[in-house]
C-alpha cells in the first residue's frame, strides 16, 4: 500500500540510503526477484531485560533495515523477502510513516 508522500521528501530516501547505506538490498515480491538493487541502512539493535525471578538476563537481537519508501510500495510483511550479502531474511513487519523511509523488521540473524 503507498501512503500519500509530501513534496517535501521527494527523493529524499535515495539520498539518505546513498549517503549513509550500508548494504545492497535486492527483494523478492510476491515471489518474482526484483532487478535492480536497493541501497539500505541495515542496523541491529540487542535489547536486555530480566527473563525470570531469579534475575537471568534475556537477551534478544533485532534486526530492521530502512530503506527508500519509493518503488517498493507492492512490499508486504509475511509473503516478501530481501537478500543481504547472499542471505536471505524473511519480512517480519514494516513501518511507513509516509515520509522518506520505510522501516523492514526481519526475521534472522545477520
Amino acid at each position: 500500500m503507498s501512503l500519500p508522500r509530501p513534496q517535501l521528501f521527494a527523493g529524499l530516501g535515495e539520498e539518505f540510503a546513498g549517503a549513509f547505506g550500508n548494504v545492497d538490498c535486492l527483494f523478492t515480491i510476491d515471489g518474482v526477484v526484483q532487478a535492480k538493487p536497493v541501497r539500505g541502512i541495515l542496523r541491529q539493535k540487542i535489547g536486555r531485560d530480566l527473563g525470570d525471578e531469579f534475575g537471568q538476563d534475556v537477551e534478544g537481537i533485532t534486526q530492521t533495515l530502512s530503506v527508500p519508501a519509493t518503488g517498493l510500495d507492492d512490499l508486504e510483511s509475511q509473503r516478501d523477502s530481501v537478500q543481504i550479502n547472499g542471505q536471505t531474511f524473511e519480512i517480519a513487519n514494516q513501518a511507513d510513516d509516509g515520509r522518506a523511509m520505510k522501516v523492514l523488521f526481519l526475521k534472522g540473524n545477520v
